[in-house]
Parts: structure tokens; C-alpha cells; sequence
């Protein structure tokens, strides 16, 4: 695979850096609400791949 496909994008490393920045000024509870959320969100994202595979002809 393109090495290049696993490599972020400048706005999304402007944005890491903006969530890392967030991440400081977070609780302990607030940290794990966010990456449940995070978790469910990629999960949601997998499925919707999964099932946009299943639907295209090949």
C-alpha cells in the first residue's frame, strides 16, 4: 500500500494538536467519556465501510 495513505493530512495534524492541547485541560471522567465516544465513532465508521463494500458491485 502508499505509504503516503497512512500519513496525515497538515490539517489533521492542526487538529491533533488541537485536541492534544484540549486533552490537558480535561478531567479524568471527561478523557474516558471522550474516548468511548472516539471508540463508538470508529466503530459506527467500520460498519458503514463494511456495509458500503458489501453494496458495490465488483
Amino acid at each position: 500500500m502508499d505509504s503516503e495513505a497512512f500519513q496525515l493530512t497538515l490539517e489533521q495534524q492542526f487538529q491533533m494538536r488541537m485536541m492534544e492541547e484540549s486533552a490537558h485541560n480535561m478531567t479524568h471522567e471527561q478523557m474516558v467519556e471522550t474516548l468511548v465516544q472516539a471508540s463508538r465513532l470508529l466503530m459506527v465508521k467500520d460498519n458503514m465501510i463494511r456495509n458500503l463494500l458489501k453494496r458495490c458491485p465488483i
